[in-house]
């Protein structure tokens, strides 16, 4: 079994009209396989109209957002608009670069309540500077597998013969896991790939007796082998796991773009600033 080589610790910022928890990058870790960002929002009560992330450029990635819950409506200058409910994703591949937004709609009382994980992939070198696309992922439409006290759903990558629905660019994977309390997952891993688990909800304990809880990002040693997940607590426990073959670097971090240069950085703001990434009202 795979050990924990470290826990990273979430810290509380800052995006658009709410805060988040972000446990990627960190200074201790930039990235786990080609993941190098990942925010937990909610659960918080929204105000349709009025919250959201308006229009901003990316480049060099793809954004992924999931959702626990609530309804959220994803627009880009390319002219995509999806929406997509509890256990969907929208799935963005900004490329050589996009501008969009993200806003929380409601049809009911229970949609009121927002609650999901952002992340981002770095693109591999050669797809730094491909044309944008979107995947709108419904929530049908990702593999659910029932496990012995608990349930894992592949929104990416594989799980055995279930593979997820995300058209991936690189060697990766992301489920969405639940255990009631004394449930245990053991998973093979693909060889190379690095891994990381972060703790949505309720605590954990891997196989070396490393734990983490809410808000916590464990992160695998770089060595092949399968992984241990227990859940010792009271309640559920919820995670993500992350991971894929390693980043493509070197990697260069200036706000929403993730390149491998400081040139193509400058290409990404020119490009936003003359409206090359085209325009989002």
């Amino acid at each position: 079994m795979r050990k924990v080589d470290r826990i990273l610790h979430s810290q509380v910022a800052p995006v658009g009209t709410f805060t988040v928890r972000r446990a990627l990058p960190d200074v201790e870790r930039k990235s786990i396989g080609p993941w190098v960002f990942l925010d937990h929002f909610g659960p918080f009560r929204v105000k349709p109209g009025d919250d959201g992330v308006g229009a901003h450029p990316h480049a060099g990635i793809e954004t992924v957002t999931y959702l626990l819950s609530g309804r959220n409506r994803h627009r880009d200058s390319g002219g995509n608009i999806g929406i997509v409910g509890p256990g969907g994703a929208q799935w963005m591949t900004a490329g050589r670069g996009v501008v969009h937004a993200e806003a929380p709609i409601a049809d009911n009382e229970s949609e009121l309540t927002m609650h999901g994980i952002q992340l981002w992939t770095t693109l591999p070198r050669a797809m730094k500077m491909m044309p944008p696309r979107y995947q709108r992922i419904e929530a049908s439409a990702i593999p659910e597998v029932a496990l012995p006290g608990g349930k894992l759903r592949v929104v990416a990558g594989s799980f055995g013969p279930h593979v997820g629905p995300a058209e991936v660019l690189m060697p990766l994977l992301l489920w969405h896991l639940t255990l009631q309390s004394g449930a245990r997952l053991e998973a093979a891993i693909p060889a190379g790939f690095e891994l990381g688990a972060y703790v949505i909800a309720g605590q954990s304990s891997f196989g070396d007796r490393a734990a983490a809880v809410a808000g916590e990002l464990a992160v695998f040693e770089n060595a092949d082998g399968d992984i241990s997940v227990a859940n010792g607590g009271d309640g559920n426990a919820e995670l993500m796991l992350l991971g894929g073959a390693p980043a493509q670097g070197p990697l260069v971090f200036h706000g929403p773009f993730v390149m491998n240069s400081i040139e193509q950085v400058r290409y990404a703001e020119r490009a936003y600033m003359s409206g090359n990434m085209g325009v989002l009202a």
